[in-house]
């Protein structure tokens, strides 16, 4: 039995079912089919999409802005060499990639606890369902495709622990390229850890098939022409990331 399941299941909440839903008569039951959507279906729809909002975002923050950030770091910091007559645009340029990458970090962490009030929002919708239709539309009929409402509310979960050790492994990373005791070759390693943390690893799969599973049921297993979309937009970041990374100074740090 799952946690939402077993939290429905209450003697309060079984005690107020019975009494505010009267016994079937004869011949009735739920469609096996249910073809018609109900506020619930829609209000679902509205936290999916949001959901897939956070996800884009999340990843045009770290592939894009915060990787120009912390490549703008290790730059900056490079040029700032003892031997040079002018360092001061380049500890200009280096506080603003400083700044760039804590308010992208920050970003992020708003984008996680946007996804957890998300899955707080789910979680509503699964109650309300409840309470409103019956046990058999939250826990066993499927609302689209195959999915019932309590698979769609308990695929966020893994989303929230996925980008929460996502955004740990962002951090730590940061605070290795601004730290200016990091050696240049220790900040490059750092960077291209980045790289690969933007473009796979738990989260990144965790994330695409989320989006796949989600276009699929929502679609009817038609397929999903606005993922098959945001993907080809990831796709270009990816290699816009890629050919960014090649292009690092082979110079000491300092």
């Amino acid at each position: 039995m799952s946690r939402l399941e077993s939290l429905v299941q209450t003697p309060s909440w079984t005690r107020s079912r019975a009494s505010a839903s009267p016994s079937p008569g004869p011949g009735a039951g739920p469609s096996p089919s249910r073809k018609t959507e109900t506020t619930h279906h829609r209000m679902l729809k509205l936290v999916l999409a949001e959901v897939r909002k956070v996800l884009k975002t999340w990843d045009e923050l770290v592939i894009v802005d915060g990787f120009k950030a912390c490549k703008g770091c290790i730059d900056e910091a490079t040029e700032m060499e003892p031997e040079r007559p002018e360092v001061t645009p380049h500890l200009t340029a280096l506080y603003t990639h400083r700044e760039a990458l804590q308010s992208t970090l920050k970003k992020l962490d708003n984008n996680l606890y946007k996804l957890t009030a998300l899955a707080d929002q789910a979680d509503k919708v699964l109650f309300a369902a409840y309470h409103r239709e019956n046990h058999d539309f939250v826990f066993v009929e499927p609302l689209w495709l195959s999915w019932t409402l309590e698979t769609f509310v308990n695929s966020l979960s893994p989303l929230i622990s996925a980008h929460t050790a996502h955004l740990s492994s962002l951090n730590s990373i940061a605070n290795t390229i601004t730290d200016l005791d990091t050696s240049f070759d220790d900040a490059k390693l750092a960077l291209e850890h980045w790289r690969d943390l933007a473009l796979v690893g738990e989260r990144w799969d965790a994330a695409r098939e989320w989006e796949t599973l989600i276009g699929l049921e929502l679609a009817g297993g038609k397929g999903d022409d606005e993922m098959d979309d945001g993907r080809e937009e990831e796709d270009d970041m990816a290699v816009s990331v890629t050919a960014s990374g090649q292009k690092g100074k082979k110079k000491g740090r300092r």
